[in-house]
């Protein structure tokens, strides 16, 4: 990750400069990522590359003869940067689900939904990595993200934390194979490794025969900033 350096200007005249009427310095003008870009708009206002200034996203979604999206986002950062990725999708409608933090580093990610189906969702999380966006896997070390909802499958995410106070996430993957109203639900937890910048897995277990009042809890996104449904 970048490092941004604060520097502190010191005068050596002994003079104190309150009282001379001298003029702030004028402000950049806060980044559009929209800028001359034709059907973009503006998603987000987050800070996407961690150094604690809020950044701007811009998106536009162009339709496909095959029936498939082509969502282009752009990045402009506070310190002038200028990044976009492109993502090809299924899922006609909602593209942008929402900025969150979600990894272990500074800064949040972006969720785009790429499919939709009757009651399971597919997702890419964009996340910024020296100077350019890239796909976060999931702590399952999946490229895309999926939740579900349903009678029989409850799929979703958890950013929560250790007993210790660490920081955690968890994915929760509870079905009803045999319909019979018992759930059997996989969790795998996952930290974050500073060194590796990545996943780290913490545990994996595997419950069975839980309630469907529990395997529904944890449906969709449990993530502050992100709305819980599918």
């Amino acid at each position: 990750m970048k490092k941004h350096v604060r520097s502190t200007i010191a005068t050596t005249t002994g003079l104190t400069l309150l009282g001379f009427g001298l003029a702030a310095p004028a402000q950049a003008a806060a980044p559009n990522a929209c800028a001359e870009r034709a059907d973009c708009v503006i998603v987000s206002r987050a800070d996407v590359d961690g150094d604690g200034v809020r950044d701007s996203v811009g998106m536009r979604a162009a339709h496909q003869g095959d029936g498939t999206d082509m969502v282009t986002l752009w990045v402009a950062t506070a310190d002038g940067e200028r990044l976009s990725t492109v993502t090809e999708t299924l899922a006609s409608k909602d593209h942008y689900r929402g900025s969150a933090r979600i990894d272990g580093e500074d800064g949040y990610e972006l969720v785009l939904r790429t499919g939709l189906g009757a009651h399971s969702a597919y997702y890419r999380v964009v996340t910024y990595r020296d100077g350019r966006l890239t796909t976060l896997q999931d702590p399952r070390s999946r490229y895309r993200w999926t939740t579900d909802g349903s009678v029989w499958s409850d799929f979703g995410y958890q950013k929560t934390t250790s007993g210790t106070g660490a920081y955690k996430f968890v994915a929760r993957e509870a079905v009803d194979g045999d319909r019979d109203g018992d759930f059997t639900q996989l969790t795998v937890a996952s930290g974050w490794s500073t060194a590796q910048r990545t996943w780290k897995r913490m545990g994996t277990t595997t419950r069975h025969d839980i309630s469907a009042a529990t395997a529904h809890r944890y449906t969709g996104w449990h993530v502050p900033h992100l709305t819980k449904g599918i």
